[in-house]
């Protein structure tokens, strides 16, 4: 029961809950939707306050766009979180004011061709990547980064990209997983693999930036986490990693080996790498390069470490990176002379 303001009477009385299917004849249209209200205990009457008026509201409208083939509420709050962007930086990316899907939300309706437009972004990554990219400089870059990172999670997710379910593996049991690390630990996972596996896990092709190999598509999935670890609660969700039992196995006994440094020691280690120095040859220290590190470098490069360090277990592994390590504090030493 609640005391609430009936007109029939005119003054509050106490009324109790009710709620039932109505039809009614909007626009020329005819609706059926659930109508939440009130029932008066002395006239017996309708009565809504401000909640159940809004919800009645929306409801009907929702019910009339579904009826017309407008764009829902349901789609409209689907759509931005679908690219992890708000309302409003949503409406300027898809060329509106401001405030215009702020409005769509409170029960005005969008004309055909924007709901169309919507609807298309909300139906199609690629649709969204093209606005998204067009109108990158009306948003933050947090905002654009974010937006960006999900459209590519879609997209690598859709592809079912083999790279993608194993960085997610990682990120999954790793919770401390920075962007930086995550790239290093992929390099070197992908290298040992054909050792272990027969063939490598991914056939991606890594590039030689400034701060060791990297995979573009990855890092620009995940860039706007930016120093922060990785949460697997704000990437992608309900996307199932199609990994087999033996490479789970490969995947379980190596990474924890990487996993244990921080994204810088993790670089400093793929600094003293042949192929990454290699494919960076002739660029300065802080040169940017998107030049791709070579596939047989790699394969001949890891080949060599399994040969020099008789590499017969992932734990035989542990001798490389400590020699590594070692290479690091040589080379701080003498840059400290």
């Amino acid at each position: 029961m609640k005391n609430i303001f009936c007109e029939n009477c005119m003054k509050d009385t106490e009324c109790k809950y009710d709620e039932g299917i109505i039809s009614e004849n909007i626009d020329g249209f005819d609706i059926e939707y659930l109508e939440k209200r009130y029932i008066c205990s002395i006239c017996h009457e309708k009565v809504y306050d401000e909640e159940t008026s809004n919800y009645n509201i929306l409801e009907a409208n929702n019910k009339l766009r579904e009826k017309t083939g407008l764009i829902t509420i349901k789609e409209i709050k689907e759509l931005s979180s679908k690219y992890n962007i708000g309302v409003k930086p949503l409406a300027l990316v898809m060329g509106l004011g401001e405030v215009t899907i702020m409005r769509y939300l409170e029960g005005k309706n969008p004309t055909k061709e924007i709901s169309d437009k919507l609807k298309l972004a909300l139906k199609n990554p690629e649709y969204f990547e093209v606005y998204l990219m067009s109108n990158q400089d009306k948003i933050t870059d947090l905002a654009f980064k974010k937006a960006l990172g999900r459209v590519k999670q879609l997209e690598l997710s859709n592809e079912h990209s083999k790279i993608y379910q194993i960085a997610l593996y990682i990120i999954g049991n790793y919770e401390d997983t920075t962007n930086m690390a995550l790239q290093k630990i992929l390099y070197f996972v992908n290298g040992f693999s054909k050792k272990f596996l027969g063939k490598y896990l991914f056939d991606d092709v890594a590039q030689a930036w400034i701060h060791g190999p990297v995979y573009p598509e990855i890092y620009n999935s995940l860039a706007y986490f930016k120093k922060d670890a990785l949460d697997s609660n704000q990437i992608l969700a309900n996307y199932e990693i199609d990994l087999n039992a033996k490479e789970k196995e490969y995947l379980d006994s190596i990474v924890p080996l990487f996993a244990r440094y921080s994204g810088s020691c993790l670089r400093n280690m793929s600094h003293l790498t042949k192929p990454w120095i290699d494919a960076r040859e002739g660029l300065a220290e802080d040169d940017y390069s998107d030049r791709e590190i070579a596939n047989k470098d790699i394969d001949a490069y890891f080949k060599d470490v399994c040969s020099k360090y008789e590499i017969v277990s992932t734990k035989d592994i542990y001798r490389y990176i400590m020699d590594l390590l070692s290479d690091i504090e040589t080379k701080k030493e003498l840059i400290n002379i």
